[in-house]
């Protein structure tokens, strides 16, 4: 059996604290798991450090802990990403409806896309994609609308970075990428041809609150064989409609 690494370890202890345990010391830790106790304290640590755990100072002679805010903002999360989609369903439907090709809304979870809603089209030839899937901010059409509405310091961070090439069309170099983050900016869209997979394209727009924040991307895929001039104008006048509609009914949801 495959030893257990620390990042196991740490979730597996997170998971001992319930709501009939909030508090939990390293002695009883230790028990429950089964790990050294050096072990225990040296995760603890970490997880303190990160903001998953904090120290009860009425008890700090024993050393306890109860969860922390990390844990609280990791829920609200899930929790506005959760409500996101099930708000956004029904305009994605429509879309998909006028359209026929998938229809995806994408939110930013640290320097990746993430697909929490998904419709696929009709026909028979289609692209892969499915809600869960992660994509680098810097590629595709539903990552780069997010990298976009970031401030620049941030987006200079993510970019600076070796980023991983997937096809011959991937954009990785900064100047290249900041051409392509000022034309959306300008334009209020982005499009992404072969970025991630050979014979795709996608149009991205963003999804505000009413704070002006980006909360989500709204974009429309396919294959190259099904997009020319005409219906990407189409797309993007489509795209924003319906981005507008779910803004109006998200209101302020925070980041």
């Amino acid at each position: 059996m495959r030893s257990e690494n620390n990042i196991i370890k740490a979730l597996k202890l997170l998971d001992y604290f319930t709501t009939e345990s909030p508090n939990l010391g390293l002695n009883e830790l230790c028990r429950l798991s089964n790990y050294p106790k050096g072990t225990v304290h040296r995760l603890l640590s970490s997880l303190e450090d990160c903001g998953f755990l904090r120290r009860c100072h009425e008890y700090n002679d024993d050393r306890r802990y109860q969860l922390g805010i990390k844990v609280f903002e990791l829920g609200m999360r899930y929790q506005q990403n959760f409500e996101l989609g099930k708000v956004a369903l029904p305009f994605m439907k429509e879309l998909k409806a006028e359209i026929n090709e998938a229809i995806h809304l994408t939110v930013r979870v640290n320097n990746e896309a993430i697909y929490i809603e998904k419709i696929d089209t009709d026909h028979p030839i289609r692209l892969y994609t499915k809600k869960g899937r992660r994509t680098p901010l810097y590629a595709g059409a539903s990552g780069r609308i997010l990298l976009a509405y970031l401030p620049d310091e941030e987006i200079n961070e993510i970019i600076n970075k070796p980023l991983e090439k997937f096809t011959d069309n991937t954009p990785i170099f900064k100047d290249d990428l900041w051409n392509k983050i000022k034309y959306t900016r300008a334009k209020g869209y982005t499009l992404s041809k072969e970025e991630l997979c050979p014979d795709s394209w996608e149009i991205a727009v963003p999804v505000f609150n009413t704070r002006e924040n980006v909360v989500a991307s709204l974009s429309v895929a396919g294959p190259l064989s099904r997009l020319n001039d005409e219906l990407q104008s189409s797309y993007i006048e489509k795209l924003k409609k319906y981005a507008g509609l779910l803004t109006e009914q998200i209101g302020p949801l925070p980041l």
